[in-house]
């Protein structure tokens, strides 16, 4: 047996010659988990060469992999090659890596066909080493540096998904000069994961320059008209929606080096920058060209560049008569006075915690400060100035517009803190404090105590009155602490859920795509065999056509299989919008297209009224009449609407097909043909009535009826 020493490890090359020959679909279809070391061969194209040869990604089909290479590698090895290899399936960071100890080229037909995905999709995971193609707005570029290897990195906004392109470093210059184009970009997915080795970015991988073209150039920033803050995504709409703008403001904020505030008469915005960048100073003027992203409640300027233009006199902070004025100044330099509860200073950053007119609030300075260089204790009335900043909840909408609730401001300096009534000296603490002594201590502060009450009660009146408020005041914070641990876990709960959902949509979208596109190709290379043997001279025997036709029927029986599963298993995900009408039009528009029949919607507007489950079993019902359709209908249009009539809610799915005698439809297993007793179940279910009409030659129409307050 030979040896092969790399990375400083024995590798027997001979050890995958009697291993089994899966397809890389079959590869990934092996868990991603510590101890997996399963011995295989493999081929496919090579669609992806790291620096150095290290790593390459095989594609096969539609399914592709990683893999290190653990083998000496051929000095002409490059992409487009098809290759067969041996090793062995280990742990990786998405999926299982292959390491290959063995390789051999056995042609070159060149790069498939790339897949055409959007940003989203490739976020899915879906596409993992595969080798795609995906269009957007270049936001940045960067150099990178990532194991001793220098790179540029292109941030790209595909349709509101951000996608990090890995690049030879080499264009760092080329590629800065496309910033706010368009470009079509080919490449590898290769998506990045947490330590859990769930997907939290999508990144593309691209080796060859040409495979970065430019639909359209960046606009000169010279051309850009000068935009307000006022009118960053407000109206007039842009004309170039999804392109950065050039806007000018006054810096009021600047902590770290990430991002800035600015601020012009009436609006201000946060401006953050392409990497960490020294910001401006406080008070300079600068113009900025960025992306407008909208947030909560004002919009933020990213992936932003800035000139220092000139410096103006400091801005004047607009006075709050309460602090719950301050909710509606969202980025404005503001001042609010409120009496300060509690302080957490000596963490980063450290905060104020202030109460004004039954609004708790916080004040944030950017880092830490030292607990005696505050000028005031708990209980002091103080001014703070800073930037205004809200955040507002799900029951926050009112008419249209989101109403902010909580209120937090950013300081810049100690010196924006400012005493305005100090803290009380005798306290309940203090008289604790004195009345701790013993003895003839004790007395006398005892008889002083007493003198004090008769002399001062206007003092002890006082004091009563802040013992009290302090009181309500703890009972207003214990109530706030537990709505927001209310709301945290609510959260918790619904990221979880939805992190759940996502996984799920994951392996059935694999599934799909994997699973059954590789059996059906393993059938096509069968009928392909077969067609080799009629037509060749030598080898046009009956038995080895009749072997081949039978193993493509096979595995044809095993893709039916395996679309029932998957299939289904998909069609309920369209209710995560939690919007019925929505999950109707995306499920029709995903039947259908391609499919060349003409489909008309109707829905009603507005909400349904009806519960989670009943969406659920109606669109089902929807589903499996669409689908019959498609299998069985030979139709050229298809009507599906949803209506309310006489407090019912109507669900109709109507084409012009061939039609059939619904009396006489034949069975299938047991079960009446075209999924009639599985729509009659669940609309059973519902409390709803089911009916199936059709005439032969003239179409058919499924009608449910479901009463409105069932």
């Amino acid at each position: 047996m030979f040896l092969l020493i790399a990375a400083g490890e024995l590798f027997p090359l001979a050890a995958a010659e009697g291993a089994p020959f899966l397809s890389i679909s079959q590869l990934r279809e092996f868990p991603n988990e510590e101890g997996l070391r399963i011995e295989a061969r493999t081929s496919g194209i090579i669609n992806h060469i790291s620096d150095g040869q290290t790593e390459i990604a095989l594609q096969d089909g539609s399914a592709a992999i990683w893999m290190p290479m653990h083998v000496n590698r051929p000095r002409d090895l490059r992409l487009g090659q098809k290759v067969e290899v041996g090793g062995y399936l280990q742990k990786g960071q998405f999926a299982p890596d292959f390491i290959v100890q063995s390789l051999e080229v056995i042609g070159e037909p060149g790069l498939p066909e790339p897949a055409r995905v959007s940003g989203s999709e490739l976020l899915s995971g879906s596409y993992d080493c595969r080798y795609v193609e995906l269009s957007g707005i270049v936001r940045a570029v960067h150099p990178w540096s990532r194991m001793g290897r220098d790179h540029a990195i292109m941030h790209l906004d595909a349709n509101g998904t951000r996608i990090f392109v890995l690049t030879p470093s080499d264009q760092l210059d080329r590629l800065s000069q496309l910033v706010d184009g368009v470009v079509r970009i080919r490449g590898i997915d290769a998506v990045a994961v947490n330590e859990a080795g769930q997907v939290l970015t999508a990144q593309m991988r691209v080796t060859n320059p040409e495979f970065i073209e430019v639909v359209e150039p960046p606009r000169a920033v010279s051309s850009l008209a000068l935009t307000p803050l006022k009118g960053l995504l407000g109206h007039p709409v842009s004309a170039a929606p999804g392109h950065r703008i050039r806007t000018r403001g006054t810096v009021t904020h600047a902590q770290n080096n990430e991002s800035f505030q600015i601020q012009d008469e009436e609006h201000g915005v946060r401006v953050r920058t392409v990497g960490k960048v020294e910001p401006p100073a406080l008070n300079s003027v600068v113009e900025v060209l960025g992306f407008p992203v909208p947030g909560p409640l004002s919009p933020t300027l990213e992936d932003g560049q800035f000139q220092v233009l000139g410096d103006s006199s400091a801005l004047e902070p607009v006075v709050m008569t309460t602090a719950r004025d301050a909710l509606f100044y969202e980025g404005r330099l503001v001042q609010v006075t409120g009496r300060l509860i509690a302080t957490q200073t000596d963490v980063s950053p450290a905060r104020l915690l202030l109460e004004d007119d039954n609004l708790l609030f916080a004040a944030e300075f950017g880092g830490s400060v030292p607990r005696d260089a505050l000028p005031a204790a708990p209980g002091a009335i103080i001014s703070v100035t800073g930037i205004a900043e809200g955040s507002v909840g799900s029951d926050q909408q009112e008419e249209g517009y989101l109403k902010p609730r909580d209120l937090l401001i950013y300081l810049r300096s100690l010196a924006d803190v400012r005493v305005v009534e100090p803290a009380p000296w005798w306290t309940p603490l203090r008289l604790a404090v004195a009345l701790a002594g013993t003895g003839s201590a004790l007395v006398t502060v005892l008889f002083f105590a007493g003198l004090l009450t008769r002399k001062n009660k206007s003092l002890l009146a006082a004091e009563c009155e802040l013992v009290a408020a302090r009181d309500s005041l703890a009972k207003r914070v214990e109530t706030r602490t537990d709505q927001l641990h209310a709301q945290l876990s609510a959260r918790r709960s619904e990221l979880s859920e939805y992190a759940a959902v996502t996984a799920e949509r994951n392996r059935l979208a694999r599934d799909l795509h994997d699973s059954l596109e590789q059996t059906l190709a393993g059938a096509a290379l069968r009928m392909d065999a077969a067609n080799d043997l009629l037509t060749h001279p030598e080898a046009a025997e009956a038995d080895p056509v009749r072997r081949q036709i039978e193993k493509a029927a096979e595995l044809l029986r095993l893709s039916q299989s395996q679309v029932r599963r998957t299939v289904w298993g998909l069609r309920s995900l369209a209710l995560e919008k939690h919007n019925l009408t929505e999950a109707l039009r995306d499920s029709v528009r995903l039947l259908t297209e391609d499919t060349g029949i003409v489909t008309t919607l109707e829905f009603c507007d507005g909400d349904t009224g009806l519960s989670h489950e009943q969406e659920y079993e109606l669109l089902h019902i929807a589903q499996e009449a669409v689908a019959n359709v498609l299998k069985h209908a030979h139709a050229t249009a298809l009507e599906v609407t949803l209506r309310r009539n006489d407090g019912t809610i109507v669900l109709t799915v109507k084409d012009n097909g061939h039609g059939f005698d619904p009396s006489s439809a034949p069975a299938v297993n047991g079960r009446p043909h075209y999924g009639q007793q599985d729509m009659r179940e669940r609309a059973q279910l519902l409390g709803a009535s089911l009916a199936v009409k059709s005439v032969v030659g003239g179409g058919s129409c499924v009608e449910v009826v479901l009463p409105e307050a069932v």
